[in-house]
């Protein structure tokens, strides 16, 4: 009978081990399912440029809005998106310097260079600038019979202080002669004249006057008391008057 009870013993001993050991197990198991999950770490969300007041109507905004049931706040509305987006939308945005530097206009303190005034140089020539006149002269003796060629003269039998040029209305003086028809001759239009000896002098326009081709228009080639110019060409339907236009030197 002891040695029954001494079996017995041994046979149930690793039967109650084993049963304590599933209860401590199942027991531990419980725990770590009763344990409260620890909660994931929040997500940084993504910094808003945008000034220091809208930030401040933005906090205002999600504060004052209602919790659903599981503690999370809701979608603000749309009347609070509106005033966030205009927020942001006033809100300038930081410029660097350098990105500033590129955008300014550069403005040049360099002053805007002079376009230099044309020189005139030669001998026995004529520019009229308004016209488009430039073109060397010819000399015309006060002897010569024969008419004028289809160039611009200086007719050798004016007075003392009376620079004569002459020239054909459809050629030499075609621009004077089309200004004047035009309505375009203007008092103070300069013509600069090269003598013979290369001095050149300019001359600016202070009457004209239209006549017949007489003695009686011998005033036009008369002597002059000042350093002047005269003009002459032809002007009617049958180039039947002389236009004379009166110059008086300037320079």
């Amino acid at each position: 009978m002891a040695f029954r009870s001494r079996l017995n013993r041994r046979l149930a001993l690793p039967f109650i081990l084993a049963v304590v050991l599933a209860g401590e197990v199942t027991g531990m198991a419980l725990a770590v399912r009763l344990q409260p999950l620890p909660s994931a770490a929040p997500t940084a969300a993504p910094t808003l440029h945008v000034s220091t007041s809208a930030s401040r109507q933005h906090s205002a905004h999600v504060a004052s809005l209602p919790a659903d049931s599981a503690g999370v706040q809701t979608t603000p509305s749309a009347e609070a998106e509106s005033r966030i987006r205009a927020s942001s939308r006033t809100a300038a945005p930081a410029r660097s310097l350098t990105a500033a530097a590129k955008s300014s206009p550069v403005v040049s303190t360099r002053a805007k260079a002079t376009p230099a005034a044309p020189a005139y140089h030669g001998r026995n020539h004529v520019w009229i600038p308004k016209l488009g006149i430039n073109r060397s002269v010819a000399s015309f003796p006060c002897s010569r019979s024969r008419p004028p060629d289809n160039y611009m003269y200086r007719w050798g039998c004016a007075g003392r202080n009376n620079v004569y040029l002459l020239g054909h209305a459809y050629s030499a003086f075609k621009p004077l002669h089309d200004a004047y028809v035009g309505g375009r001759l203007r008092k103070g239009m300069k013509v600069m004249y090269a003598d013979g000896s290369g001095h050149v002098r300019t001359y600016a326009v202070i009457w004209w006057k239209v006549t017949r081709p007489t003695t009686s228009a011998s005033w036009a080639w008369a002597a002059l008391s000042r350093p002047s110019m005269t003009l002459q060409t032809c002007v009617g339907a049958h180039s039947e008057f002389r236009l004379i236009v009166r110059l008086v030197a300037v320079g």
